[in-house]
C-alpha cells in the first residue's frame, strides 16, 4: 500500500492532496477545521468539541496505514457529512427523544442511517465504480475495509438520512447481551445484503475505516449480523464509533440551546465550504457534479424554515383559545356588591390537529416519508397535543389518533388516485363530535381539483406541498413547500 510505504502524516497527505488539481477542495475543507488526534480510534471522524464546533478526529496511525485512494474518500466522506448538515439535523431529531432507551435505540442506527446516506451520493459520480471501487467496496489494498451502503441493511437507492433512521429503527433488533458483567440491552440492525460482492463485505464499515468498539460483524456470519450495536457512552463507556463526537456540544443543554448550536453548525460549515469553495476555484480545480449541485443548495440564500413556520402557526392558534375556569380573582373587582370574582377565563392548553397525508399515486416514498417525518416532529412537540391522522387518495384508507412517535404508521396505505373532498368531509362531521379539531394540515403533492366550496371547513388550513408539487386552492389556506431533506 501505498501509505505504508511513505508513511505519510495527516498533514503531510493533506498537503499532497491540495496540491492536487482533482479533488483537492475536500482536503481544504478539512484542512480549515482544528484537527484533534485520537490513537486508538482507527478512523477519522468529523464531530464537535465541547465548545459546540467542528472537529476533525483522526488516529495517525490509521492514516499512516490508509492508501492514499482510501484517504481522499475518506475526506469526501466527512465532507459530505458537513454539506448535507448530518449533525445538526441529527442534534435537531435527538432532542424530541426524551426516554433513554429510545435515545440508545436512535444513536445505535444513526451511524448507518448517516453512512449511507453518504456514501450513496458518492458512489453516484459517472465512472465511480471503475476507478475507485475496489477501494471503496473493500479489496485487499484496503485490507477488506468497505464503506457502508443501503442494499446492505434492505434500504432503498437514494434517500436522505432521516429517512434511512426511520427505516432502520423500523427493523432493529434489542437483546440482551453479558458486557463486563452486566447485562446489557443492545440494538442491531440486520443485514440482509451482507456479503454479497459489491455490497460492503467484510467489516461493514461506514467511511472505509473499521469503526471499533461496536461489535462489527465479521466475514461469513450470515443474515442478521450486527455491525453497528452502538451502546450509550453513558451506559458502557466502551463506544468508540466515529460519530461518538457528534454529541460534545449538546451535554447539559436545554432543547432550545441545541436548536441555537444546530443553526450555529450550519452557519459554520456554510462559511467553511464557501471559503473552500473560493480557494479551489483559484486553483482551477474541479469538482464533482452530484457535489458541485449540493455545494450549490448549501450556499444559496435560505428559504423559509417550514417546520419551524408551521409550528409557529399551530401554537398560535392554540394561544387563541380560551375558555371558562377557575381562575385568580381579580382585585380590581374585590369588595364590590353583586359582583363575584370568580369563575374566570382560563386558557384550554390542549390542542387537537387533522393531519392528512396524501397516499395517491403521484406521491412518492421519499414525499410521504418527508410528510410523516414532520408528523413525528409535532406528536413531540408538545405533551398536549393530540393528532388525528388520515391517509387518503381518493378515499380514506385509514384513520387514527396519535398521542406519541411510536403512534405514527410507517406503511402508507393507498396509492390510487387523489380527491381532497373526502378528508374535508370527515373533519365536518368530527368538528359536531369530542374530536373537534383546530388546524388542518394537509400534506400533498396537490395534483387534484380543489375540494368543493361546500366542503370547506371553519379551522386553519395549512397545505404542506412537496418539493416538485403544485399549490393546491391558491384562495384557500395557507400554503408551506416542503423543503427536500
Amino acid at each position: 500500500m501505498l501509505n505504508e510505504d511513505i508513511g505519510l502524516t495527516l498533514s503531510e497527505a493533506f498537503t499532497y492532496l491540495v496540491s492536487a488539481r482533482q479533488r483537492n477542495f475536500y482536503a481544504r475543507v478539512i484542512n480549515a477545521l482544528v484537527r484533534i488526534e485520537k490513537p486508538g480510534l482507527n478512523t477519522m471522524a468529523v464531530g464537535l468539541d465541547r465548545d459546540g464546533r467542528y472537529v476533525f478526529y483522526y488516529d495517525p496511525e490509521f492514516v499512516k496505514k490508509c492508501p492514499l485512494q482510501e484517504l481522499v474518500l475518506s475526506c469526501e466522506h466527512e465532507v459530505y457529512h458537513l454539506i448535507l448538515g448530518h449533525i445538526p439535523r441529527y442534534l435537531e431529531l435527538l432532542t424530541g427523544l426524551v426516554d433513554l432507551e429510545e435515545r440508545r435505540k436512535f444513536k445505535a442506527v444513526m451511524n448507518v442511517a448517516a453512512d449511507c446516506a453518504d456514501n450513496e451520493l458518492m458512489r453516484n459520480e459517472p465512472g465511480f465504480d471503475k476507478q475507485w471501487g475496489k477501494y471503496f467496496y473493500g479489496s485487499e489494498e484496503t485490507d477488506g475495509r468497505a464503506f457502508m451502503v443501503p442494499e446492505t441493511f434492505g434500504l432503498p437507492k437514494k434517500n436522505p438520512f432521516e429517512v434511512y433512521q426511520f427505516l432502520l429503527l423500523r427493523n432493529a433488533k434489542q437483546a440482551t447481551k453479558k458486557i463486563g458483567g452486566m447485562d446489557v440491552t443492545v440494538t442491531s440492525v440486520p443485514m440482509p445484503g451482507a456479503g454479497q460482492p459489491g455490497q460492503g463485505q467484510g467489516q461493514g464499515q461506514g467511511q472505509g475505516q473499521g469503526q471499533q468498539g461496536q461489535g462489527q460483524g465479521q466475514p461469513g456470519q450470515g443474515q442478521d449480523q450486527t455491525p453497528h450495536m452502538i451502546l450509550d457512552a453513558y451506559f458502557n463507556g466502551q463506544t468508540r464509533g466515529a460519530h461518538q463526537f457528534w454529541d460534545e456540544g449538546m451535554k447539559d443543554k436545554a432543547s432550545d440551546e441545541i436548536q441555537g448550536l444546530a443553526d450555529k453548525l450550519r452557519q459554520q460549515a456554510k462559511n467553511t465550504i464557501r471559503d473552500a469553495v473560493t480557494e479551489h476555484t483559484k486553483s482551477r480545480g474541479t469538482l464533482p457534479a452530484g457535489m458541485k449541485e449540493l455545494i450549490d443548495a448549501l450556499l444559496k440564500p435560505p428559504s423559509i424554515p417550514w417546520p419551524e413556520v408551521l409550528r409557529n402557526m399551530v401554537v398560535r392558534t392554540r394561544q387563541t383559545k380560551i375558555g371558562r375556569g377557575m381562575s385568580r380573582p381579580n382585585r380590581r373587582m374585590h369588595g364590590i356588591p353583586g359582583v363575584l370574582p370568580f369563575p374566570g377565563r382560563a386558557r384550554d392548553r390542549k390542542f387537537t390537529i387533522y393531519f392528512v397525508l396524501d397516499t395517491s399515486g403521484s406521491m412518492s416514498m421519499k414525499d410521504c416519508q418527508l410528510g410523516l417525518i414532520e408528523l413525528c416532529h409535532l406528536a413531540k412537540a408538545d405533551p398536549d397535543i393530540t393528532i388525528y391522522v388520515m391517509y387518503c387518495d381518493t378515499e380514506i384508507s385509514d384513520l387514527y389518533k396519535v398521542e406519541s412517535v411510536d403512534d405514527v404508521k410507517w406503511e402508507v396505505t393507498g396509492r390510487g388516485g387523489t380527491d381532497f373532498n373526502e378528508p374535508f368531509q370527515k373533519i365536518q362531521q368530527l368538528l359536531r363530535t369530542d374530536k373537534a379539531g383546530d388546524i388542518l394540515i394537509y400534506a400533498t403533492d396537490g395534483y387534484a381539483p380543489d375540494p368543493e366550496p361546500q366542503n370547506r371547513i371553519p379551522i386553519p388550513v395549512v397545505w404542506l406541498i412537496t418539493d416538485s408539487g403544485t399549490i393546491p386552492s391558491p384562495d384557500y389556506g395557507f400554503h408551506i413547500r416542503m423543503e427536500p431533506l
